[in-house]
């Protein structure tokens, strides 16, 4: 993974903190793998690209749209992503 800036840092940090919030709470029984596949699958579009607006998308449906900002997704995305867009292998990764 390529260095980030503090801001990066910082926002990587809380998308990773969304995610392991909702996947204890709502994925308990489930393997972590299984909750990162079903994440890259809702947030791909029709080319198999993760772009801003299909986590975005995620984060609304699964209620936490309100805890990390569009600024900070946006952070992550031109951070870590190529052209805007994090590959499904990448996101997984991210993802807790």
């Amino acid at each position: 993974m390529r260095l980030l800036s503090t801001q990066g840092e910082d926002a990587l940090k809380k998308f990773q903190d969304v995610m392991l919030e909702y996947r204890l709470t709502n994925y308990a029984q489930e393997t972590p793998r299984r909750f990162k596949c079903e994440v890259v699958a809702a947030a791909r579009d029709s080319e198999n690209r993760i772009l801003l607006e299909g986590m975005q998308r995620v984060l609304h449906n699964i209620g936490a749209d309100q805890k990390l900002s569009e600024r900070e997704l946006e952070t992550v995305f031109a951070e870590l992503g190529e052209n805007g867009v994090i590959t499904g292998d990448k996101m997984s990764t991210l993802i807790c």
